[in-house]
């Protein structure tokens, strides 16, 4: 009978959720997953004080108009109701005495990967089921701890799953835990920092992708571009470029095409006067943190990035622009791409950043 109730609240869960999405983003229009799966979590625990996020989350979506701030609101909901319990699963002697079911660290990994992983739907269902078991097993090598549920989860985030070898990552992990617990790892608990760790991950769902594969964008609190002077030009090796700097000019803002295999402090090009170096670091590969072209790329996300933050989910992805600053009191600069650069590789001036007055 009580099973009964569960299905029947994630069915009234699925259905409320349904016509309180609003908006048209697939963040917005995956409420009723994102619902039900926040059922699942209660259900495992037996706690219905998760359920309170339920309704939190429709009066998120109703109330915020602004996307970037709704989505993080939605994300921050969705943190504080799988943190929570991650935080009261048991360690190693609790776990031998009165810990709470084995399934309820398996619930919270499911869980969080199907919000972190399946919001688009993913191409690769089969891929991504089986990274979910790989996640699983594990959870459970690891003792079912809060710290084997951030480990798993982690490193299924961490792999795209894009081609199917890619999956060596979690399967080391998995052969590197269960070697470690052959020789006598204790079960670790670590509760408060796993439970972080696990909610900064889902505090920012909505672009999982690149909480996965730049997660340092987030920590750095990138700067809105405060206006831009289109250029849209790109440089072969060697080829040049004479701009002329707009009033109020800041930066100038640039990007590589074709160079994803170039590694940091490669060169770019140079920004004359003043011989200032554009390297990579500086800037990246405008692609290169797509889901399909990160796999075989060696670019770090930019020192001072400002690329546009595109797509949701784990399709999540910003583009490879930096800021370079600008020679102090240029009124034209000349910029150069470095001669050294692969065959159909070009420098990209985006353009510049200007503060309008």
């Amino acid at each position: 009978m009580k099973h009964v109730q569960w299905i029947v609240t994630a069915a009234a869960t699925a259905f409320a959720c349904h016509f309180a999405a609003y908006y048209d983003t697939p963040i917005d229009r995956a409420l009723p997953l994102i619902g039900v799966v926040l059922v699942f979590v209660a259900w495992a625990f037996e706690d219905v004080a998760v359920l309170v996020a339920v309704p939190a989350l429709m009066v998120a979506e109703i109330a915020v108009a602004d996307e970037g701030a709704r989505l993080v609101a939605l994300g921050g909901i969705v943190a504080v109701a799988v943190g929570y319990p991650v935080s009261r699963l048991p360690g190693s002697e609790e776990h031998r005495v009165a810990g709470p079911p084995g399934h309820r660290a398996t619930a919270l990994v499911v869980a969080s990967l199907i919000l972190l992983r399946w919001i688009p739907t993913p191409d690769y269902t089969a891929r991504e089921v089986a990274l979910i078991l790989i996640a699983i097993a594990i959870t459970w090598v690891l003792g079912r701890t809060p710290f084997a549920v951030a480990v798993a989860v982690l490193a299924a985030l961490a792999t795209p799953a894009v081609p199917l070898r890619t999956l060596a990552l979690p399967l080391l992990v998995l052969f590197v835990a269960t070697l470690a617990r052959l020789f006598g790892m204790p079960r670790l608990r670590l509760a408060l920092p796993s439970a972080i760790v696990l909610a900064f991950a889902l505090v920012f769902f909505a672009w999982s992708g690149i909480v996965a594969r730049a997660f340092p964008y987030f920590l750095k609190m990138p700067r809105p571009v405060a206006g831009k002077y289109l250029v849209n030009g790109a440089l072969a090796a060697s080829q040049s470029a004479t701009l002329d700097v707009p009033d109020g000019a800041l930066a100038l803002i640039v990007s590589g095409a074709n160079v994803p295999r170039l590694r940091h402090g490669a060169a770019l090009g140079v920004i004359q006067p003043g011989n200032i170096a554009v390297r990579i670091g500086d800037a990246a590969d405008w692609g290169y943190l797509r889901r399909e072209q990160f796999y075989g790329s060696h670019n770090p996300l930019p020192r001072d990035p400002v690329g546009k933050l595109r797509g949701y989910g784990y399709e999540a992805w910003i583009d490879g622009a930096g800021r370079v600053p600008l020679p102090q009191g240029a009124r034209t600069i000349r910029v150069i791409a470095d001669a050294h650069l692969p065959p159909g590789a070009s420098l990209q001036v985006e353009g510049f950043e200007i503060v309008r007055r």
